[in-house]
């Protein structure tokens, strides 16, 4: 079913994540978005960068469904698991965190220092995310079934992929902003590099 009302619900919700980060994180140094609360715990730039990385999984499909050449494959033509591994992901990737999952390997940040650049990446990989979910109005979003980009067989309708992946870009700024409310986090130093001369407007 063509839905363009659901796109645009959806790319809404891209628009306040943006506009979400730029409030909470436009003015942190770079101290403080590396600052972790515990050594098994991701700091603001670690959750920011996983989401750049999950969302950047997408694009080739968004893409290729919005200029009409994306094929599905046989698998995914004909999975039977499509409409329960959709339903499973959406209650499990709620922005409100009911329970935690496990993040697949090839979309967990590098446990490393973070450049102050990466907020304006963010921005740009979010921009550009959202740009492609807009240009899919006129796709049919429950027919169109796309592939994980994690797990092969693993397969979902393109309605339900967008429905938890804007969820769990809001669950993770949540958590970034749960490190800037802990008592320890690094109070901001006048010489510090601060990221909003680097996020763009």
């Amino acid at each position: 079913m063509i839905d363009q009302n659901f796109i645009g619900r959806k790319v809404a919700r891209g628009e306040e994540a943006l506009e979400r980060v730029r409030a909470n994180f436009g003015n942190l140094t770079v101290e403080q978005i590396n600052w972790k609360p515990a050594k098994e715990r991701w700091s603001i730039a670690e959750c920011l960068e996983h989401l750049l990385i999950a969302d950047k999984c997408y694009f080739k499909d968004l893409a290729e469904i919005s200029n009409g050449s994306y094929e599905m494959t046989f698998w995914e033509k004909y999975s039977p698991f499509s409409s329960l591994l959709g339903n499973l992901l959406k209650e499990n990737m709620k922005e409100k965190v009911k329970r935690k999952m496990v993040t697949q390997k090839m979309i967990t940040p590098l446990p490393t220092t973070y450049d102050i650049s990466l907020l304006s990446q963010y921005a740009a990989n979010l921009t550009r995310f959202i740009d492609l979910v807009s240009k899919c109005a006129g796709a049919d979003l429950d027919r169109t079934i796309i592939g994980s980009p994690m797990i092969g067989w693993v397969t979902y309708s393109l309605r339900d992929a967008l429905e938890f992946l804007f969820e769990h870009e809001h669950r993770h700024i949540n958590q970034a902003i749960e490190v800037m409310r802990d008592e320890r986090f690094p109070k901001a130093e006048r010489e510090n590099v601060k990221w909003e001369s680097s996020f763009p407007r």
